[in-house]
């Protein structure tokens, strides 16, 4: 993680802290409610720190399952998303309008594998082009990972502790900035190579397999270079939730 995004993340934070610390108060209110966004399903519990200045603590679940067959090779997928956070957000004018400053532990990760039984498919891998082997189907296992603590900046429209009704809504664009993703590919099985017609297991150590392995190294490493362009996940959420006046 960019020791940059850490610093402007706490900054802003402190920031806040310090233009409100001259109306610091005691804790009038409470206030929970439930969530929905790009990073998934939750809840959030607020208390006001000041007439200005909340502090917020999302978290956020969702999980979904992808298993199809194309062209013979068969998919499975699984995508998570699990994060929780702290966030402080600052109203300047005392009404809707708020900027947000926070970081999230983070447990976003996808995972896939794909084979195929009949060997009538080619995998592309690295500079090398394989079909399964039916004996011992081919399969490719590969997944994403990303940075366990991410700083987040935001901002939005919506006071959970101040308003004429004890029923607020809130709707918020933000960054969540997760860095590049981690890729894993790894294999088992057994492939043969288009080129020379030999099968191979992927694990048995054989100059086919050692070159299988390197082309598999090399597949990762262009992926992961891929991805090195998407550091910064968009956060949109919306929440509904109930003042409870102390």
């Amino acid at each position: 993680m960019k020791l940059t995004q850490r610093g402007t993340a706490a900054a802003l934070i402190l920031a806040a802290a310090a233009a409100c610390s001259g109306t610091a108060q005691a804790a009038t209110a409470v206030a929970g409610g439930l969530r929905v966004g790009t990073l998934g399903l939750g809840a959030e519990g607020t208390i006001g720190l000041t007439d200005r200045l909340n502090l917020r603590v999302p978290f956020n679940v969702f999980s979904y399952d992808y298993d199809q067959t194309e062209d013979g090779i068969e998919y499975e997928g699984t995508l998570d998303l699990k994060s929780v956070g702290v966030q402080l957000d600052l109203h300047p004018f005392k009404g809707s309008f708020y900027l947000s400053a926070g970081l999230y532990s983070n447990g976003n990760q996808l995972d896939l594998k794909a084979s195929d039984p009949s060997g009538t498919e080619e995998y592309e891998v690295g500079g090398g082009t394989y079909v399964s082997d039916t004996t011992d189907p081919l399969r490719l296992n590969g997944g994403l990972d990303f940075n366990s603590a991410v700083p987040y900046l935001g901002l939005g429209w919506g006071n959970a502790i101040q308003g004429a009704s004890n029923v607020y809504f809130r709707f918020e664009l933000g960054a969540y900035f997760q860095g590049a993703a981690k890729v894993k590919l790894d294999a088992s099985g057994s492939a043969v190579n288009v080129d020379t017609g030999n099968s191979f297991d992927v694990d048995d150590g054989s100059i086919e397999s050692q070159v299988f392995q390197a082309n598999l190294e090399a597949e990762r490493a262009d992926v992961e270079d891929d991805a090195s362009d998407y550091k910064i996940y968009p956060a949109i959420s919306f929440a509904l939730g109930y003042r409870f006046n102390l």
